[in-house]
């Protein structure tokens, strides 16, 4: 992998995506040069606005765009995200990426993306780039209400691929949660990303089906390049591990369920 970089890049784009949700696409060809699906960037803005909280936040990287651009799937979950789904085209972030380790992609494989929320995000970056290298790629993508649901059409148009919806309240698409009656014909590569209670259940679902696993884990983070420790997991030789470096994509055999 290569080194992440710290640099400023000028927004782009801010719109609603959904209810609290914003899709916001940003100048940075630096981070977008090197960038691979899984890997995310911690964004903030820097001293330029110190009112609390001023610490970034770690986002997956939702695209690579023409130009030098990236973009994000921010949802608003407090004051921190508030404030950056705030931004306007022109205004400036700081980013610091690509960090972490990203998805692997077997070629002799189909891969079955299971998104939880915003676990979306490195979806819309994988399929993208694997449809284009000739991957078929299936998106499985789940929210609690239709509300929250990202615009099927803005997936579409990032991705190339029509994203089969599950709701908790059945209010759009299937009723139920990603992994229920998944048909997991031809073998897939199985990837996933969403809450810890998610994760466990297609653990659970690839041991059943003795299929290889991906996670990325949704974990707190406070820096990103794993000096602070906020962002441990529980490995399955019972050690703790940070996610922010040796993660947030994990083979799921690597993890303690």
């Amino acid at each position: 992998m290569t080194k992440p970089v710290r640099t400023w890049g000028r927004v782009r784009e801010n719109r609603k995506a959904a209810e609290a949700t914003f899709w916001i696409e940003v100048d940075c060809p630096e981070v977008a040069e090197t960038a691979r699906p899984g890997q995310f960037v911690m964004l903030g803005t820097g001293l330029a606005d110190v009112a609390a909280p001023f610490l970034p936040r770690p986002f997956s990287i939702g695209a690579r765009l023409a130009g030098g651009g990236i973009g994000f799937l921010v949802r608003v979950f407090g004051e921190g995200t508030r404030r950056l789904a705030e931004v306007s085209p022109g205004d400036e972030l700081l980013v610091l990426g690509p960090l972490g380790r990203p998805f692997t992609l077997p070629a002799d494989r189909p891969a079955l993306c299971l998104a939880g929320g915003v676990g979306l995000a490195p979806f819309l970056f994988l399929a993208a780039e694997a449809t284009e290298g000739g991957t078929a790629v299936r998106i499985v993508y789940g929210e609690r209400s239709g509300a929250r649901v990202f615009d099927p059409d803005l997936i579409r148009r990032i991705t190339g691929v029509t994203p089969e919806l599950r709701t908790e309240d059945g209010s759009v698409g299937r009723r139920g949660l990603v992994v229920d009656g998944l048909d997991l014909s031809g073998a897939p590569q199985l990837l996933a990303c969403g809450p810890s209670p998610m994760l466990r259940a297609c653990a659970a679902l690839a041991a059943q089906h003795d299929l290889p696993l991906q996670v990325s884990v949704e974990e707190h983070m406070g820096c990103g390049v794993g000096t602070c420790q906020g962002c441990v997991v529980l490995s399955s030789q019972g050690e703790w591990v940070k996610s922010c470096t040796e993660g947030p994509v994990f083979d799921a055999r690597e993890l303690s369920w």
